[in-house]
């Protein structure tokens, strides 16, 4: 904790201590992640993009500042630049599990449904006790018109998840469009019970 916090606190003042001493590679590297970090749950997305190519121009191959600076561009909205940077993490880190998500949900903001879906898969795959990803696979499912699959995600939510009303909703949704008025109108009672608990 205390190294962390640190590393925090170095990062608050990067700039002036670049200049007033020359910090070992790998740790200049850590104040960078950590300052990108702290930027991105801030909402200083600008700051964190101007972090993270700081840390790039040290060393292009830095996979975690690649990474940090797709979620700034995705939280700036630059939606192009945020799915290149998570193709190039995935490029050398093909198990990064974050990226794959991500790259899904920038892949359905493009309309590119099928590339969202097998991103959404891939992120399953490694991380499969991951509620929201069955949850946001199976929208993307659901938009392309695969009513089953996408019927089978969801219940891996909410299997996984029973005490979040949204992916009850959401299935309610899917079984009404489906003529399953029964199985609609329980996921929508469901889906109350859920927020009531709340």
């Amino acid at each position: 904790m205390a190294r962390q916090l640190t590393f925090h606190i170095l990062g608050l003042y990067l700039d002036k201590i670049e200049r007033a001493l020359s910090l070992d590679a790998g740790d200049l590297k850590k104040i960078y992640h950590q300052k990108a970090s702290s930027c991105i749950k801030r909402g200083g997305y600008d700051a964190a993009i101007s972090t993270c190519l700081k840390s790039l121009a040290l060393n292009d191959d830095d996979i975690e500042a690649q990474y940090l600076l797709g979620v700034a561009y995705m939280g700036n909205r630059s939606v192009n630049k945020a799915i290149a940077s998570f193709e190039k993490v995935l490029k050398a880190d093909p198990d990064r599990t974050g990226a794959h998500f991500r790259l899904g949900v920038l892949y359905e903001k493009t309309s590119a449904t099928d590339d969202a879906i097998a991103s959404y898969k891939k992120a399953i795959n490694l991380a499969p006790d991951r509620a929201d990803f069955h949850y946001t696979l199976g929208v993307a499912l659901d938009k392309k018109g695969l009513h089953a699959e996408a019927i089978k995600s969801l219940t891996k939510a909410i299997e996984l998840s029973p005490d979040e009303d949204k992916y009850h909703y959401r299935l309610g949704l899917i079984y009404d469009g489906q003529g399953e008025h029964d199985k609609a109108v329980a996921s929508f009672k469901q889906a109350v019970e859920a927020e009531d608990a709340e």
